[in-house]
């Protein structure tokens, strides 16, 4: 028993490292040739690399691994077009997302929205304003997508073959039942960059992030997220002024940060993830601010975050109220609704 949970351990260690070390190198090499600039979309780039493989997405292999590497090219255009001005920003940002979501909210254990929507916040939080800087991302997205498709269609050809599959049509289909969901994450995203846009803020993707952390299926994972989010903030920022700013010499602290990047491959809770996740930020954050405004502004986001999130949850919830009224169903009906099904309201809007 002993030596069985031993081999589990070191396998488990041996697993991590090594896509650890992938992560690191694939990132260094991607950024080296595509610039600093693209070193955040390259981080979306290399996730989905790193999941996509994995996952079986019930659809037809062939088809969805074309669509996945045609997004990452889209994502590279739209995500610079949508800073062009704000009502464009908000339009872009709502359909774009809106259509990530459409192709890949489905199946929901895996979220396998993921890797793109990274790929896209991230991309607005790094913006190029140049022709060369803007040939360079499309470059990088290309690629991108082209080392997606290949992982990708490789992976699924060996694992699928005998699994029943399914066309974009009907994946579409299941990823839309999610209509609440789907419509409070676009919304979402869409106001957060309205937010950066008006206020001009700095590194305002930070508020994007949130809300794509905190926005879930139902009203009772959202609050513990955000339960967790606030309390794994505040020990994080005490945790950073402790190591990186007291006990460890400026010149050990990226030492400190990869060997706190290589720690979070083991870090699966939500909660202790965030503590590494807040850390992090931070020290990538004091390129732009120095200890104090960095705090400031990360605590600031946070907050912005975390009321749209809860803005659009209480839009959600009146309009159930007001479909209920519609449709003759007693207050107490929609209550029980609610508790057995999370939050849904938008999704009573019906289709066809």
């Amino acid at each position: 028993m002993l030596a069985e949970t031993k081999k589990k351990i070191g396998k488990t260690i041996l697993k991590n490292t090594a896509a650890f070390a992938f992560a690191v190198v694939a990132v260094t090499l991607l950024s080296a040739v595509f610039g600093q600039e693209n070193s955040l979309p390259v981080v979306g780039i290399v996730v989905a690399l790193m999941l996509y493989p994995s996952l079986d997405l019930g659809v037809y292999d062939l088809r969805m691994a074309v669509v996945l590497a045609l997004m990452l090219p889209l994502i590279g255009f739209t995500s610079v077009f949508a800073l062009s001005g704000l009502w464009v920003g908000m339009a872009v940002n709502f359909f774009m997302v809106l259509l990530i979501l459409a192709l890949t909210t489905e199946p929901l254990l895996y979220r396998p929205s993921l890797p793109l929507m990274l790929c896209y916040v991230f991309a607005q939080g790094a913006p190029v304003k140049t022709p060369e800087a803007f040939s360079m991302r499309m470059a990088c997205m290309a690629v991108g997508g082209v080392l997606v498709f290949a992982a990708t269609f490789l992976a699924w050809r060996k694992k699928h073959k005998e699994l029943p599959r399914h066309g974009l049509k009907q994946q579409m289909t299941l990823s839309l039942r999610h209509k609440s969901y789907v419509l409070r994450m676009a919304l979402g995203i869409m106001i957060a960059g309205m937010i950066g846009e008006i206020f001009g803020l700095k590194k305002s993707m930070w508020i994007s992030v949130v809300v794509l952390s905190l926005t879930q299926i139902d009203i009772k994972t959202t609050r513990q997220r955000i339960k967790y989010r606030v309390i794994a903030s505040i020990v994080g920022v005490f945790l950073f002024l402790l190591f990186c700013q007291y006990l460890i010499p400026q010149k050990y602290v990226f030492i400190f940060i990869i060997f706190l990047g290589y720690l979070s491959s083991f870090v699966k809770e939500y909660k202790y993830a965030q503590v590494l996740n807040t850390i992090n930020a931070l020290n990538a954050n004091l390129v732009l601010f120095d200890t104090q405004e960095a705090i400031g502004n990360r605590f600031l986001l946070l907050a912005v975050g975390i009321a749209i999130v809860l803005l659009l949850f209480f839009a959600d919830k009146v309009f159930r109220r007001m479909m209920a009224v519609h449709r003759g169903i007693r207050p107490e009906q929609t209550k029980v609704q609610e508790q057995e099904t999370g939050t849904q309201g938008f999704s009573a809007v019906r289709t066809g």
